[in-house]
Parts: structure tokens; C-alpha cells; sequence
């Protein structure tokens, strides 16, 4: 795994502890490529793993119920309920990261034990990268980023390239990038964007989706639809087009789905079922 080899030759053999940190500043449920590895960290390295993420979905239970892995949940930004004086706008742009990099550095250095590394989510950048920086030359750990994308073009999309925010953000995220020990990337592409604009050095390491990931049984696709079925059945709003007349119609049993049935204990596909077509981020 990239993660191990990058990890060999940054401590020396009497400083190992047996431990990794991965850090997500957002919610871990929707952060699968994270979750896969702690688990690998834990059972291909025999790591005791710490997780520190937001709360939020709930993870998968490989992970909650792995001996080796702890979560520890920090506490989120509350977002504010009324409106502000644009006048203000700024001033809050400068106290949430503020916030998030105290509470995120005292549960590096505090709550959790010393790490041999931490394995960090980018994006977000800030106050991410910032935080885990400080934590891993306080604790004398190694620092690896996992970039995922590029956070000051998140950033951008909101705000414009122009805005003086996002020059700022692209400064930061590229700074405290080439101070990481190791890095890890999603594509090739992004190798190649990081190695030539920004001078760092990034592994390529392909999503494997592990053992729980496999094509849906029969069963469990009708289990899905009986679950979905006054969703797609009885929209909200303007019919749909695959209710196909069945909104208001009664399936107490729900042994009869728009796109399953089921007999006694044998489940069918409908031949004259719907297409599904279904458009999700990339978590």
C-alpha cells in the first residue's frame, strides 16, 4: 500500500508507536476512499487507527466495528440561523477556519494518542493542513496529504478566481502541500498538475473498493425498492414519470415493487419495469 511506503524510512525503528491518524475535516460517512484507509492501515499494517472527522452519516460497519479503529467525533460550526450584514461576511470567513483549526489542533495533540503518521483529507485545505502541520511537529509524526482536489477551486466556484479569498486559499494550500512528508492522489492528471505547478511529489493510489462493495442481490434490490416505494410511487409535487399511475395505490405487504415482485419467497425483476437512472456526488 502507497500509504506503508511512504511511511518507511520517516521514523526511525525506536520511535514507531503502531499507530496512524486519519484526519477528515468534514463527515466521515461520505469519505469512503478515507474509510478504506484506516481499514487498510489496521488490518494490512496492524496499526491502531484513530479517526478524527464531524459526525454526520454514519460510517461503514467494517469500520465501527473493526477492534483496531477509534473515532473521535469533533465538534461542527454551527451555522448562523439569521441573517448577516454583509459587512460581516469577511469577518466570519476568518473565524470559522479560526475555530476549526483550535478544536481540530487540541484533539490532534490531546484526545489522541501519538501517531507514527497522519493521513489528511485535502480538501478542505484550510484550516486542515495548517492544523496537522503544527500537530505533526509537535508529536513528531510524518504528515501525508491525500488530495482529492484542489480546495481553492472549490473555493473559486463560489466566490470567482478573482477574489482576493481564493488567491489567498491557492497560496496556502500550495505552502503547507510541499511541507507534507508524503502525498497520495486520485489521478494521474492531478500527478501531473502537482508535480508540474506546484513542485510536489504525489503517489498515485486508485479507489479499491474492498470486500463489502459487490453487486446488489436480488433480495437486496427489492429490500431497497420496498424501502424507496412511497418515495418513487407517491412523489412530491408534480407526478413523475415512472409512477405510471400507481401514486395513491396501497402496498401494505410491499411485496410489489415498480421495479421487483416477490412470490411467496421467490423475488422477480418486472420485464415492463422502469429505467433507473440515479446521479450521486462522488461519495
Amino acid at each position: 500500500m502507497s500509504i506503508l511506503t511512504q511511511m518507511k524510512g520517516q521514523k526511525g525503528e525506536q520511535q514507531k508507536r503502531g499507530r496512524a491518524a486519519v484526519v477528515v475535516l468534514g463527515d466521515l460517512g461520505r469519505s469512503p476512499r478515507m474509510q478504506y484507509h484506516a481499514l487498510s492501515l489496521a488490518r494490512q499494517a496492524s496499526l491502531e487507527v484513530d479517526i478524527v472527522a464531524y459526525g454526520g452519516s454514519d460510517p461503514h460497519l467494517a469500520v465501527l466495528e473493526h477492534p483496531s479503529i477509534r473515532i473521535h467525533k469533533m465538534a461542527q460550526w454551527q451555522k448562523v440561523r439569521w441573517g448577516l450584514p454583509k459587512i460581516l461576511y469577511p469577518f466570519m470567513l476568518l473565524l470559522k477556519p479560526l475555530i476549526q483549526f483550535l478544536i481540530l489542533l487540541w484533539v490532534l495533540c490531546v484526545r489522541i494518542p501519538s501517531p507514527d503518521v497522519f493521513v489528511v483529507q485535502n480538501p478542505p485545505s484550510i484550516p486542515t493542513l495548517l492544523a496537522v502541520k503544527w500537530a505533526s511537529w509537535l508529536r513528531n509524526s510524518s504528515f501525508i496529504i491525500d488530495w482529492h482536489n484542489f480546495g481553492y477551486t472549490l473555493l473559486a466556484m463560489s466566490l470567482g478566481r478573482s477574489n482576493p479569498f481564493v488567491r489567498v486559499y491557492r497560496w496556502f494550500e500550495k505552502h503547507y502541500g510541499k511541507t507534507a512528508n508524503g502525498a497520495l492522489c486520485v489521478t494521474r492528471a492531478m500527478q501531473h498538475e502537482l508535480a508540474q505547478n506546484w513542485g510536489i511529489k504525489a503517489t498515485v493510489l486508485y479507489d479499491q473498493p474492498p470486500e463489502f462493495f459487490h453487486p446488489a442481490s436480488l433480495e437486496e434490490k427489492h429490500k431497497l425498492f420496498c424501502r424507496l416505494f412511497k418515495d418513487l410511487s407517491q412523489p412530491h409535487g408534480v407526478r413523475d414519470c415512472i409512477s405510471n399511475g400507481t401514486t395513491g395505490k396501497e402496498n401494505p405487504l410491499l411485496s410489489d415493487t415498480l421495479f421487483t415482485t416477490q412470490v411467496g419467497t421467490a423475488i422477480f425483476l418486472k420485464p415492463n419495469r422502469p429505467a433507473l437512472v440515479v446521479s450521486s456526488t462522488s461519495w
